[in-house]
Parts: structure tokens; C-alpha cells; sequence
């Protein structure tokens, strides 16, 4: 191991005394340079060689460069090149590479090497390390659009990227992401071209390095080829032809194309709701922004969208591509003109076609009542509501929006359908399940019947004692601000006497005995002691909250005796803990 580590240092000799000669380093940091990289080069010697060791001499080794280079420069000798200049950056190469050959699956170790190459302008190690990475992790396709990105943008050489590409897809041909990258490289070049042919003003591909390019190349006809491929290898996914579409969107000359996709889907999907729907749409790509068109043309291009859509519906009549349809004329037509009534009406007739046919969604009845209430149309609105429970009546979210909708409109309902309400909903769902129904019909008995509340907590708690705690704090929290102290300790003293309260529910009772004017010391005790009777072995602060009270009321006699009891009934950790909370008082 020490042959090994004297020889490395020994061929550190030259750059040391560069280093001295150039005045760089002092003669003490050279040192203790030779004493940090000593140490380093023994953690590499180690039979067992951690990644660690690696990295920690690499970033060494980077910070020294960074600081040779800082003095160099204030030296004024960033012209003249010495030993040290590639010294230590051949050291680092060789450090990674080192690193890379013991630890070749370590995607993240590759990545830094890269960037360090780059970041010091070594074009050919950056292609070497791509090359070497790329064998190691040959199905990361994002490392391999990494490296086409980098042959492309960065060492400006098409061929390459191409190659790399066509590489990756051959080994990950089910790769979404590659062959759009792939299709966008392609395209990205064309375009490059073009705008290259426009600057230069040149006419004929024959006067520049274009020559050999067809005409067939600036008509983007590789790029169409690679979707082609793209939907061979992947045939049967409608969003993966459309991310095509949106990258031809990008760029010129394209929509014959697009064209071309959106006919495709229609042809090789006739029965997928997708389809129809991007199809029925495609008319808006031929306006970057439809809000600037003039109102005849709006009216137009919507009706003409809206026979697609109908032509739909013919094909594939299904709940969602009705959702697609209600959603398209909500979003296109009403939002952008709210104030036309007219177009509402329409849509409100499209909501009426699709319960006709049994095909409206949960999403979409909510989106009927919602405009029914913007319109200020109160009266319309139980009717749609009896049809969305009718039809959505098996889970919690339809139920709570149907009888919170019913409470709003309470005016328009006998007391009596409500209660039925609550007493269906309660029958569909299950016990546990339906807690939030029970906790809002709580509410619309403390807004309408306080009276029943009782009747009702104790019915409830019965049936469910666990699963009362809530409401009974709800309960307590409602009898605090209308009723006298007098009803809320009765209240409060049934609830602990004939149920299984919660804790937070003994302290919400402590809270407002406090808040009393003057407090009833002798109730406090009563909740407190009960309180710790259940919590004392693992609370410390509620211990600390009583002996605090105890001191607030003059009652400096008692502290000492719930002190010992803290102590006895604490476990060990909270005792100790106890013991510092107890020690700030």
C-alpha cells in the first residue's frame, strides 16, 4: 500500500515545485497539500474502497484548481501555461475514472463527471463519458436524450445525435419520450436550416452545405417518418399521437400533418371517445389565439366544433364523451362571453339531452346546479338535485353535496323532505362511513331544532360511542356560545357521566371554565384530575398546565402535592422532562 502511495506522490514532484517556483503556494501549503493528498491516496489504497474516499478527493482536488487558478490570476500569469495547468484537471480525469470503474451503475457519480468535463470545456471526454455511461445504463432513456441533446446543441453535430437517438429507440423501442425527442431533433434541425437559408439569403440548396438536402428534408418529411415508426412501435395510445400534434404546433409548414394525425385517430379509434374529442377540437390549431377573430367567425368556427362533436356522440354515445362535449361548450363558448344568455341556454339544454339519455356525469350535474345558481334559477334546482342523488346515491361526497344543497335551499323544501334525506342517506351508506353525515345533520338540528340536539348526541353515542367524540365537541363548542354556564356544566357533566368523551373534549371543558369570570376553582380540579387520571403517564405539559392554574388561583400549598404525583405517575422519559418544564416555572 505505501509503495503505492509514495509513488503517486512522487510524480506529484514537478507540479510542487511549479507550484513553488510561480509563486502560487507558499512552502507550508505545500505541506500540508502534500499531507492532505497522502492521506487521500492511503483511503484509496484500502482494501474496500468506499465511493466516499472518491468523491472527497475529487472535490479536493476541484477546489484546489479553483484556487490555483484565482492567484494565477492575480499574478498576472493567466497567459503563460506550466505543468500545474493540466496536472491537476488529468488528476481529476483519472479520479473519476477510477471512481466510475468500480462504481459504473452509479447514475449520479456519471452525471457529475459529465458536468465536470463540461464545465472545463472537455468536449472529448464529454462524448467519451456519454459513450461509457450509455453502456452502463443502456435503458435510462433520459440519459440517452441527455447525450443526443448535448451531440446537438452543444458539439453542434447532427450526425451524432442522430446516431445516438436511433441507438436508444433500438434498445427502448417502447419509449414514449424517446421517440418524441427523436421527432422534435429532427424537426429542430429542419428549422435551423431553413432560418440558416433565410439569413444567408440563399435560394438553391446547391450554394451551401445544404446541398444533397431534397426538397423532401424542408418539408419535414424525416420528422413524418419517425412518427410513422413511432405508432408502429406503439400503436394503440391516442395521447402519445397527440404529443406529436403539440410538438408540430412549434413549428412551420406542419399542418398537413397535424391533419394527417387527427384523420389517423378517427380511422384507427372510431369507437374511443378520445379520439372524437381531439378531432372535433382540431379547428383551434389553426388560430394561435380565436379570441382576436371577429364574431361571425367565432360563431362558425364554434358550430362547426359542435356538428363534430354531435357526429360523435352518433359513434361512441357514452357518459364520457359527453363529458368531453358539456365540458368543450362550458369552457370554449360560456366562459369567454358569460353575459350571453343565449349561449347558456344552450348549454343547459346539452345538460338536459344527456340526463334524456342517461349520460351525464357526477362532475357535470355539479356544474348544472352551480351555473342554475349563478342564473339566480333557485326554483330549477331540486328537480336537477332529485335526479343526481337518483342517480349517484352510493357514496359520501354525492350525499354531503345533496344535503348541503338541500340546508342552502331550505326554503324550497318541507322540513320533513329534509329529514328523510338525511334518514336515505344514512341507509346507503355504512355505519362508519357515514360519520360526516351525521356531523351535518348535527348542524342543521343546532341551526333548527337545539332542542332535539340532546335526544339526538345521545342516540348517536349509543350507537357509536367511539365515533361521538367529534360531534359531542362540536356539541359542547355550540352549547358554550348560547347557553349560560349553569346548562353548559350540566351539559358537559352528563356527557363524562353517561359516555366515553374524548380528552380533547375534558380540556375544551377546562378552557371554558377558565375563560370565567371569577373561575370555579373546585370545577377545574374535577377536570383536571380526571383529565390526568387518563393522560398523566405520558403528559408532562398538562401536569405543568395544572400546577400553573393551582399557582394563578394562591394556591402555592397544593403545587408541592402535584408535583410528587406528576412524579409517580409519569413514565421515565417524561419524568426527566417533567423535572426541566417544572425547573423554568
Amino acid at each position: 500500500m505505501a509503495e503505492y502511495v509514495q509513488r503517486a506522490l512522487e510524480q506529484m514532484l514537478p507540479e510542487f515545485e511549479d507550484m513553488e517556483k510561480n509563486n502560487l503556494f507558499t512552502r507550508e501549503e505545500i505541506r500540508a497539500l502534500v499531507k492532505k493528498r497522502t492521506h487521500l491516496e492511503y483511503q484509496l489504497q484500502r482494501r474496500v474502497v468506499r465511493k466516499v474516499d472518491f468523491i472527497r478527493y475529487i472535490k479536493h482536488e476541484i477546489h484546489l484548481e479553483a484556487e490555483r487558478n484565482s492567484r494565477k490570476h492575480k499574478l498576472g500569469l493567466y497567459k503563460k501555461k506550466t505543468t500545474v495547468d493540466f496536472a491537476i484537471v488529468n488528476r481529476i480525469h483519472r479520479l473519476f475514472q477510477r471512481a466510475l470503474r468500480k462504481f459504473r451503475s452509479d447514475a449520479k457519480l456519471w452525471l457529475d463527471y459529465i458536468t465536470f468535463s463540461k464545465d472545463i470545456g472537455s468536449t472529448k471526454a464529454v462524448s467519451k463519458a456519454f459513450s461509457r455511461m450509455l453502456q452502463a445504463h443502456p435503458y435510462r432513456a433520459d440519459f440517452w436524450i441527455m447525450a443526443a441533446k448535448w451531440e446537438f446543441t452543444d458539439n453542434k453535430n447532427i450526425d451524432n445525435a442522430r446516431r445516438t437517438m436511433q441507438l436508444a429507440i433500438r434498445r427502448n423501442s417502447s419509449s414514449k419520450s424517446l421517440w418524441l425527442e427523436y421527432f422534435k431533433l429532427e424537426l429542430l434541425y429542419v428549422d435551423k436550416m431553413r432560418k440558416r437559408r433565410q439569413v444567408l439569403n440563399i435560394k438553391e440548396p446547391s450554394q451551401d452545405e445544404t446541398e444533397g438536402m431534397p426538397d423532401e428534408f424542408f418539408a419535414n418529411k424525416i420528422a413524418d417518418i419517425i412518427y410513422h415508426n413511432a405508432i408502429k412501435a406503439i400503436p394503440d395510445d391516442i395521447e402519445f399521437r397527440m404529443s406529436f400534434v403539440n410538438i408540430y404546433k412549434s413549428f412551420e409548414s406542419t399542418k398537413q400533418y397535424r391533419d394527417a394525425i387527427y384523420d389517423s385517430l378517427i380511422v384507427d379509434f372510431p369507437k374511443k371517445e378520445a379520439s372524437w374529442h381531439f378531432y372535433a377540437e382540431k379547428e383551434y390549431d389553426n388560430y394561435t389565439d380565436w379570441n382576436t377573430l371577429a364574431g361571425h367567425e367565432k360563431e362558425e368556427l364554434t358550430e362547426h366544433v359542435k356538428l363534430q362533436y354531435e357526429e360523435g356522440l352518433k359513434h361512441v354515445d357514452t357518459e364520457q364523451m359527453w363529458d368531453y362535449y358539456l365540458s368543450w361548450y362550458y369552457e370554449r363558448v360560456v366562459l369567454p362571453s358569460p353575459e350571453c344568455l343565449s349561449k347558456v341556454e344552450i348549454l343547459l339544454g346539452l345538460f338536459e339531452k344527456a340526463v334524456a339519455v342517461n349520460k351525464l356525469s357526477e362532475d357535470k350535474y355539479i356544474l348544472w346546479i352551480k351555473i342554475l345558481q349563478q342564473l339566480e334559477n333557485d326554483h330549477a334546482i331540486p328537480p336537477v338535485l332529485d335526479k343526481y342523488i337518483n342517480e349517484y346515491n352510493c357514496n359520501l361526497q354525492s350525499w354531503k353535496f345533496y344535503l348541503t344543497m338541500l340546508i342552502t335551499y331550505k326554503e324550497l323544501y318541507e322540513e320533513s323532505d329534509i329529514t328523510n334525506a338525511f334518514k336515505k342517506a344514512l341507509n346507503c351508506l355504512s355505519d362508519k362511513v357515514a360519520i360526516p353525515i351525521w356531523q351535518l345533520q348535527l348542524e342543521w338540528y343546532l341551526r333548527t331544532k337545539p332542542k332535539l340536539v340532546q335526544k339526538f348526541l345521545e342516540k348517536f353515542t349509543s350507537l357509536y360511542p367511539e365515533i361521538a367524540k367529534p360531534m359531542q365537541e362540536r356539541y359542547l363548542e355550540w352549547i358554550a356560545t348560547n347557553k349560560s354556564i349553569t346548562k353548559i356544566r350540566k351539559t358537559y357533566t352528563n356527557l363524562i357521566a353517561n359516555s366515553l368523551v374524548s380528552n380533547e373534549f375534558l380540556y375544551q371543558c377546562i378552557d371554558i371554565e377558565e375563560q370565567q369570570t371569577p373561575p370555579d376553582i373546585n370545577e377545574l380540579r374535577k377536570l383536571y384530575e380526571l383529565a390526568l387520571s387518563r393522560i398523566g403517564e405520558s403528559s408532562a405539559e398538562n401536569w405543568i398546565k395544572y400546577i400553573k392554574a393551582e399557582k394563578a388561583w394562591g394556591q402555592s400549598t397544593r403545587v408541592n402535592t402535584i408535583y410528587w404525583k406528576a412524579l409517580k405517575t409519569l413514565d421515565e422519559d417524561n419524568n426527566q422532562y417533567f423535572v426541566k418544564l417544572y425547573a423554568l416555572l
